[in-house]
């Protein structure tokens, strides 16, 4: 799953944050306003409309009061309002206790649309409310007292109304600056981070030593950054172990090795089992030397000299030759030219005893072997065996990676020559051989003329 961005991750929180804030200071202004007792019929316009819908005309002209549900539920909620109402012929419809000057400013306010009387000085709005409203049976004055509650549709338009004016505005300004400068404010505050996963992307096994640097990373990721670095740490202590104990135990079994092949040796040509027991020795003898020429690699910087690919196959051929004889092989150098580059000229010894000793170990009994050199800096050892399936190409370079679980060799050399091949800024090509087996190319990048 494609992990999600920090950035909208926070944008998107304090948009949530902004929603969240604004709606708790609406509830608070709509505690606060149910406190005091505002939640009312502040100038009566509500009233006078309600009453005014519900007056009806007898057929001798009086005033009567129509039982609708809105006025029943103002009645009931308000149960000491007051109201009065005069048509043009006179007649009167009075609720409550109305007190006698409104009574007479009911006839003083004849033909005004509307009008909102004596402010109370305590709550701060209107005592009653004038206006002159058309009904069915014709044009009647109401005045009524102001302050009833709203009913439950009136409080909820009230605070969508209070949302719309106070708080959404605010909000979507809010909201507008957190998706325009979040993305902004991240990107600086991570740019700390950011180099610092770039200098982690130069971090190698070649580099065990770097440590991620802390100065322009932010003190919340910095606990995170020095867990690194002591993982680091960790890592290059048990590396540098593991190296060391490599290095000594390749060295320690030299001798010992050394010594049972000259006792090998020395028995009867027609010892049972001889031939066998000299293979294993060989193998023996190669591991350790494998195990110390990549600690070589590893430890010691590579000596760069002019070296001729031709001479350095024959001679290490030659040195070969008893063993490829002992496994029934045949080997050829196929170099018409001198090739000369500029090499270690140890390592690429190594790296081609590797190849050849590969091309014996799975090869089989009486394979045939051909060593070229080619310019401008390839040296190609192919051999008539089983080949390499192509789907374990990119994985026998692994080190300790065996084509065949009970296989001869350690699944080490060919680990070495690619590591030969990337010191030279070269690389190492494995194919199909026109021999039928495998073909191991070795290209150099290091050349002069």
């Amino acid at each position: 799953m494609k992990p999600r961005s920090l950035r909208w991750r926070l944008v998107g929180n304090l948009v949530l944050l902004q929603v969240v804030a604004s709606l708790l200071a609406l509830l608070g202004v709509i505690a606060i306003f149910g406190a005091v007792g505002r939640f009312v019929d502040e100038g009566g316009e509500r009233t006078v409309q309600i009453i005014g819908r519900s007056i009806e005309h007898t057929a001798d002209g009086k005033l009567v009061l129509g039982a609708t549900s809105e006025v029943q539920r103002l009645l009931g909620a308000a149960p000491n309002l007051w109201f009065v109402v005069r048509n043009s012929q006179g007649y009167e419809l009075r609720h409550g206790d109305v007190p006698p000057r409104y009574v007479a400013l009911l006839r003083v306010l004849d033909g005004k649309e509307r009008s909102a009387l004596d402010l109370a000085e305590s709550v701060g709005r209107p005592a009653a409310r004038f206006e002159r409203i058309d009904t069915d049976g014709g044009t009647v004055n109401v005045m009524v007292q102001a302050g009833a509650p709203l009913s439950l549709v009136d409080k909820f338009k009230w605070i969508a109304t209070a949302y719309l004016v106070l708080v959404a505005p605010t909000m979507l300004v809010t909201a507008l600056v957190v998706l325009v400068a979040t993305p902004f404010v991240i990107r600086r505050g991570l740019a700390g981070t950011v180099a610092t996963a770039a200098k982690a992307e130069h971090i190698d096994i070649d580099r065990l030593e770097t440590r991620l640097p802390m100065t322009q990373v932010a003190a919340e990721i910095q606990p995170l950054v020095a867990a690194v670095n002591r993982a680091f740490d960790r890592l290059d202590e048990g590396y540098k172990r593991h190296e060391r104990f490599l290095a000594d135990a390749a060295h320690e079994l030299r001798t010992p090795i050394a010594t049972l092949r000259i006792q090998i040796e020395s028995l009867p040509q027609n010892t049972r089992g001889k031939p066998r027991l000299l293979r294993a020795t060989t193998r023996l003898a190669t591991l350790a030397e494998q195990l110390l020429d990549l600690q070589r690699l590893t430890r010691e910087p590579a000596s760069i000299d002019s070296v001729d690919l031709r001479l350095v196959c024959e001679r290490v051929v030659g040195d070969l030759a008893p063993l490829v004889i002992m496994n029934g092989c045949s080997i050829a150098v196929d170099a018409p030219d001198s090739v000369r580059v500029r090499a270690d000229v140890t390592s690429i010894e190594r790296a081609v005893a590797n190849l050849i000793q590969n091309a014996i170990e799975h090869g089989g009994e009486g394979c045939e072997i051909r060593v070229g050199v080619y310019p401008p800096a390839t040296i190609e050892v192919s051999d008539s065996g089983p080949g390499i399936p192509e789907d374990q190409r990119g994985r026998i370079v692994e080190p300790f990676y065996r084509l065949r679980a009970r296989g001869g060799g350690a699944g080490l050399g060919l680990h070495l020559v690619s590591e030969v091949a990337r010191i030279h800024q070269g690389r190492l090509e494995i194919g199909s051989s026109d021999l039928g087996g495998a073909s191991m190319r070795l290209v150099l990048a290091t050349i002069t003329s």
